[in-house]
């Protein structure tokens, strides 16, 4: 897995919250918690054993949480 969907996700959602779009902050909204979801579940299966591998699971890490926080702060929950 890679983290570009993941930061792809969180820029959308607070993109569409700045917009004040009902329609795209409710399609990010979803969006977001379909990466959040899918992110979860790699990370939870994953067990970088080279460096790269550990870099590319931390990066992927930090993206989801900066995703949790970005659906916590809008008060969609996770």
């Amino acid at each position: 897995m890679k983290s570009r969907g993941i930061v792809n996700a969180t820029r959308r959602l607070i993109g569409a919250r700045k917009l004040g779009s009902a329609t795209l902050l409710g399609k990010a909204e979803e969006e977001a918690r379909h990466a959040l979801t899918h992110a979860r579940a790699w990370i939870e299966r994953t067990n970088p054993r080279d460096e790269e591998a550990q870099q590319n699971f931390r990066t992927v890490v930090a993206a989801t949480e900066d995703l949790e926080r970005a659906l916590l702060e809008g008060g969609a929950g996770a």
